[in-house]
């Protein structure tokens, strides 16, 4: 259900018509080098939404969206099949767990019939006067062998980076990599940020102030410039099966005191209470005012039964669903399922901006939010 509801998010995203498509805005001329949108995915571990985006799932599914949505059939079938080429997608986790993708789990997924490259970027920090450098990120490409044997090594490129970053850290080392030449982070460019299970990790003050730097990312060239947020999290609320979620985190040296040791250490031992945000956001209204009070204008978002039953998981998932394995414990799946929560939130200069679509609500929703099941929340 999380990986359907967030790839669903993500076609929508890919789907919506931007009127600047593949346009250099400086002069009005095509650029081939200058995206048309970013996709950003943050402690992104083994995710492999990349990897069904380039091998035609992700593209594929997105006509799908027009069928499940009544009144936005016109809008989302001409841009869903015309950007692969101008999207670039960047994949942010901690510098060791982008070192073992990159070389050693992603060229095990490939298919056959295409050829893994991968170069790493350097990078260079300083440090109390002494400069180190490092090679924490890459810039992958994926192409088919009959295309990669003509090609030469400087027309290879690639719009797939691997950024490692600590998100525990000022979120501004992160968009000082993305912004280096090889990676070309552009903040002008339509961007979604895709968070799973990850700010549930982070100090609340350190995911307070990533979301308010995400939101304030955006820079406006014109009226499509907009940055978004999808974000699937645990919302442990009052009861007890949220407090045995925070019970298992404590005993991990996760949350508690183990966990708040670790973030004064992160922290130069400032002696300030470091909750994480799972401690904090503990039900679907907290995530979505949290998202407004970091800038974001407007939030939606459902507990994940909700999203299972009206609207988000469409009939065709769930019936394929069902058919891969029968589940005979229906009362411990819907409590498990709300106690997660999808949240999308949108901040753009411009309140005619077409990525406020992604946080509507009924037959004109793309994701598939429905009135009644979902709550809204605006800043």
């Amino acid at each position: 259900a999380r990986v359907h509801a967030v790839d669903k998010a993500i076609r929508a995203f890919l789907s919506l018509p931007l009127t600047s498509e593949s346009t250099d805005t400086t002069n009005g001329t095509e650029d081939a080098f200058k995206a048309s949108r970013q996709v950003v995915v943050l402690g992104a571990g083994r995710d492999t939404s990349y990897l069904r985006y380039r091998f035609g799932q992700m593209k594929r599914d997105a006509s799908d969206i027009s069928s499940e949505s009544t009144t936005a059939t016109t809008t989302t079938t001409s841009a869903a099949t015309n950007v692969e080429e101008d999207i670039r997608w960047y994949e942010v986790d901690h510098p060791s767990v982008i070192q073992q993708k990159a070389k050693h789990w992603l060229p095990g997924c490939i298919s056959a019939g295409y050829e893994y490259n991968c170069t790493s970027v350097t990078t260079e920090s300083s440090i109390e006067g002494e400069t180190s450098k490092a090679s924490n990120s890459y810039v992958v490409s994926i192409s088919q062998k009959e295309e990669y044997d003509t090609q030469s090594t400087s027309d290879r490129s690639s719009n797939y980076h691997l950024i490692g970053h600590d998100l525990r850290e000022p979120p501004s080392k992160l968009f000082d990599i993305l912004a280096l030449p090889q990676h070309g982070y552009d903040r002008t460019v339509p961007t979604l940020f895709i968070l799973e299970c990850v700010t549930m990790y982070l100090p609340d003050d350190a995911s307070r102030e990533l979301m308010q730097y995400l939101s304030d990312s955006v820079q406006p060239s014109t009226s499509d410039s907009f940055v978004a947020l999808v974000s699937y999290d645990p919302i442990p609320g009052n009861d007890r099966f949220g407090e045995v979620m925070i019970q298992n985190l404590n005993k991990a040296g996760i949350a508690g005191k183990k966990g708040q040791q670790h973030s004064r250490e992160l922290n130069n031992n400032e002696e300030k209470p470091q909750m994480l945000s799972l401690e904090t956001t503990r039900t679907l209204s907290d995530q979505l005012t949290k998202l407004t009070q970091c800038g974001f204008d407007t939030a939606v978002g459902c507990h994940m039964m909700d999203a299972y039953d009206h609207g988000v998981i469409s009939n065709e998932d769930r019936r394929r669903a069902a058919r891969c394995e029968m589940l005979d414990e229906l009362e411990e799946f819907v409590l498990l399922m709300k106690h997660y929560c999808l949240v999308v939130g949108v901040r753009s200069d411009s309140k005619s901006s077409v990525g406020f679509r992604l946080c509507s609500v009924g037959n004109d929703s793309l994701i598939g939010f429905q009135e009644a099941r979902c709550t809204v929340v605006e800043r």
